[in-house]
Order: structure tokens, then C-alpha cells, then sequence
């Protein structure tokens, strides 16, 4: 799939959440299975990029909807058709799901600063992280600053 038709899919599926709602899905799919310190890691993240990296977008929706940068949103990924039908309905979803709402909770006090970013990633303006797992090529060209649950973050 061509860069412009994976950004023209992403938001014509996800566009029409809201910040809060977009934030919590990226961190549903990226860190649900993390705990409370893995999500708020992961939405320290998306913030660092708003703030400290102009290119891949200057909002929220930019950030996380930029294709290629976090895997959940890739449409061969094996939660990428739970998320779409989660941003298809997403109150009744967040009716349903305990985990959700957990992921809102952190995506809304993150943005609204009643919660502080994850310490490490916050300083080191951190705005990439992966599995211990893997080895994409930046990561040999980055510093690692903070670990959360399975995820290496990097600056």
C-alpha cells in the first residue's frame, strides 16, 4: 500500500474521533496488555511528538495517524480490525470494555495534564519505542531512556 492511501484509510476509518477518543485507541493498541504505566508511557509518546517532532504532524490526530508509526494502525495488524470497528462505534465500545475506558482515562488526564508524562521519555523528549524484541534500524541510532513493561523508549 502506497503512503496515500494508507493515510487516505486511516482517516477516513479513525479521523472522526476525537482527540481523547484517537489518543486512547493508539494506546489501546499499542500498550493495553502494559498496565497503567505502559499506557501512560505510550501516550508520553504521542505527546513528545506533537511537541518536539514537526514531522510527523502538530496535533494529536497528525501524530497518530501518520502512517507507519505505530503498528496498530497498520491494516495488516492482527488488532486493526478491532480497532476500526471500535472507531466505528466507539461510546458503545467504551461502554463494553473495562480496558478502554482505563485507556481513556490515561489519554484524557495526559492531554489535560492531571497526570505527568512518564519521567524518562518527558526529559530525554523521547519519541520512539519498540519491544525489546525487535531491532529497527533507528534504534541503534538513538539512546534508550526509559523501559516500561516489554517497551525500550528512545530519544
Amino acid at each position: 500500500m502506497k503512503r496515500d492511501e494508507l493515510q487516505k484509510l486511516l482517516n477516513d476509518t479513525f479521523g472522526h474521533l476525537s482527540d481523547k477518543e484517537l489518543m486512547c485507541l493508539t494506546i489501546f493498541g499499542e500498550a493495553r496488555g502494559e498496565g497503567r504505566e505502559g499506557m501512560i508511557a505510550v501516550g508520553s509518546v504521542i505527546l513528545e511528538r506533537v511537541d518536539h517532532r514537526a514531522w510527523d504532524g502538530d496535533t494529536i490526530h497528525e501524530v497518530c495517524l501518520m502512517p507507519w508509526q505505530f503498528s496498530c494502525f497498520l491494516p495488516a495488524a492482527p488488532n486493526f480490525f478491532a480497532l476500526k470497528l471500535t472507531a466505528k462505534n466507539f461510546a458503545a465500545q467504551y461502554r463494553q470494555s473495562e480496558t478502554l475506558r482505563k485507556c481513556f482515562a490515561v489519554a484524557s488526564d495526559l492531554i489535560d495534564g492531571t497526570i505527568a508524562r512518564t519521567p524518562g521519555i518527558a526529559e530525554h523528549h523521547a519519541t520512539q519505542y519498540c519491544t525489546a524484541a525487535v531491532n529497527p534500524d533507528w534504534k541503534s541510532k538513538m539512546e534508550l531512556v526509559a523501559t516500561v513493561g516489554h517497551h525500550e523508549f528512545y530519544a
